[in-house]
């Protein structure tokens, strides 16, 4: 059912909701429109202060959800059917696949794909004293974007998926975050205060995390229109790329559910898998299959060691104490960290949308399609993109009649004379009609944004408004109102702080979620231990 604002109103809005991200983002807004320079010290004496202290809390909580994820999929409890034994699917496969991957890939998969294999290929991080360049470079590059980019992350999209989903369908719990606490609380979670409390952390924690995504896309874009049509990089240019942006992904989600998002996952999936085989067909594929191998084998086998590395001790073996250093010597902070707690800001929103195509499968499925599919597509990616532009940069003499870097002496010296943004443009030129791909790209990263805060907006309008049982879409207003949040946060980051502002401002989002997180997924395992083999719980099991 969907509601006019009057219904909302009469139902009863959140200020809780509404308020703590409107004070919290107003207030970064005006402090970077007023002083850009004091915005962004600001943001990195909250970042250093985070990562220093919290850093380790953040790397052990996500080898927690993977374990609790692995602890699902092969415990009885994974074959709890969500909405009964009798409930059926509402979506198929291919549109449950295309939604899941697309609401929560955003940009980022887009804007890193060759950017971080190149990158930590070249300047890896100095406690490893792997060397520039080399072959044991190359393996731990591609090792690393797989742990920032597959399993890890999408974990954290999974566990509140997965808690939220069983109080939802099973429970009877409500439409928020805070249902994730009904399994052991009961319905004291759904009181008041403590709803009000979960889903304004919430409510915060994803609109730096979109805005935070939609900087990337901007920045993307813009390059983008810079290489084909010498639009200049600019202000201005962002402005606008940004209110077209913002307008776009707000039709989209005022169009609801079976409209915007189901019409925009499914041709975003398409648009993904398309490039992605091109790239393999036109690129070096057996150099690109040898190398996905061989990086695998070493992601697995360093699993525990890369997703627990915390930089206990800087690169000149000095104890890491409370002062500020740069990101090459805290090089897990600045970047394994930070992935991880990034894509928590997006967790409890992802996971809650998420649950809206599960009904009618089972908890070990929704694990399957939400948490490994994605993940390895994450590493597909990456292997596909991040091969090609290894291959460009160490083999440069196969690619020189087909690739133009401008003057530049490699792909990496491309890549810092002309910013990360543009390096997936620059990376499809082996591809021979590149010319007619580029425009397709820039396509595709608008859409895959748009897709991504779509199904935001939609999730977090509906937890605006108290009472949401029964309804399927909020009001257009409420959706306008965290669209244009999200937008003039994400001009403020992107034009204050460029890339490092906008990691900073998500790591913020997102570290709140991670206590969260923790505290849910333990709760719910003391749950599953104490009730799985009660008579309502088995009967909600299909064999």
């Amino acid at each position: 059912m969907n509601i006019s604002m009057k219904e909302a109103i009469k139902r009863g809005l959140r200020p809780g909701v509404i308020l703590t991200t409107l004070i919290i983002f107003g207030t970064l807004i005006a402090i970077g429109t007023v002083n850009g320079e004091t915005f962004i010290t600001m943001l990195n004496s909250i970042f250093v202060s985070l990562m220093i202290n919290g850093g380790w809390l953040i790397s052990l909580g996500t080898l927690g959800f993977i374990i609790f994820l692995l602890f699902i999929l092969f415990h009885p409890i994974g074959k709890v059917k969500l909405g009964g034994k009798d409930a059926k699917p509402e979506y198929n496969l291919w549109n449950w696949f295309a939604i899941s991957l697309c609401a929560g890939i955003g940009t980022g998969i887009v804007f890193w794909g060759p950017v971080e294999p190149l990158k930590f290929s070249v300047q890896p991080q100095m406690s490893t004293n792997i060397a520039s360049g080399t072959k044991d470079a190359v393996i731990w590059a591609l090792s690393k974007s797989y742990l920032h980019w597959s399993f890890a992350p999408y974990a954290e999209y999974a566990i509140f998926g997965v808690i939220i989903a069983f109080a939802f369908y099973n429970l009877g719990a409500s439409f928020s975050v805070s249902a994730g606490f009904t399994p052991m609380f009961g319905k004291t979670a759904e009181k008041t205060w403590f709803r009000g409390i979960i889903d304004s952390v919430t409510a915060f924690a994803i609109t730096g995390g979109c805005a935070g995504s939609l900087g990337y896309g901007l920045l993307q874009i813009s390059s983008g229109l810079n290489s084909l049509f010498g639009i200049p990089k600019e202000n201005l240019t962002y402005i606008i790329i940004c209110l077209v942006i913002v307008a776009t992904f707000t039709i989209s989600s005022i169009s609801g559910m079976n409209k915007g998002i189901r019409w925009l996952s499914d041709k975003n999936a398409w648009m993904f898998l398309l490039i992605m085989i091109l790239a393999f067909l036109f690129g070096p594929g057996q150099w690109i299959c040898n190398l996905f191998v061989e990086s695998i084998g070493d992601f697995f086998c360093n699993f525990i060691k890369n997703i627990t590395a915390v930089s206990a001790f800087n690169d000149a073996g000095e104890t890491i104490g409370s002062i500020w250093y740069s990101s090459s010597e805290l090089w897990s902070q600045w970047w394994d960290q930070y992935y991880f707690v990034d894509f928590l800001s997006f967790g409890p929103i992802v996971g809650l949308f998420s649950i809206k195509l599960a009904k009618g499968r089972t908890l070990r499925e929704y694990v399957v399609m939400n948490w490994i599919i994605p993940a390895m597509f994450g590493v597909i990616w990456f292997a596909i993109f991040g091969g090609l532009a290894l291959d460009i940069q160490y083999n440069f003499s196969a690619y020189a009649d087909k690739v133009d870097l401008q003057g530049c002496v490699s792909l990496f010296d491309y890549m810092q004379q002309f910013g990360n943004e543009a390096m997936m443009l620059k990376v499809i030129e082996v591809i021979p009609f590149f010319t007619i791909l580029k425009p397709f790209i820039l396509l595709l990263v608008i859409l895959s944004f748009v897709t991504m805060a779509d199904s935001t907006t939609s999730t977090v309008s509906l937890m605006s408004i108290t009472d949401n049982k029964g309804i399927e879409e909020a009001p257009m207003t409420i959706k306008m109102f965290w669209a244009i949040i999200m937008g003039a946060a994400s001009l403020i980051f992107t034009l204050t702080g460029n890339i490092d502002g906008i990691k900073i401002v998500k790591t913020i989002a997102g570290f709140p979620i991670l206590i969260m997180g923790i505290v849910m997924v333990i709760l719910f395992i003391i749950y599953i231990l104490k009730h799985s083999k009660d008579k309502d719980i088995q009967d909600m099991m299909v064999d």
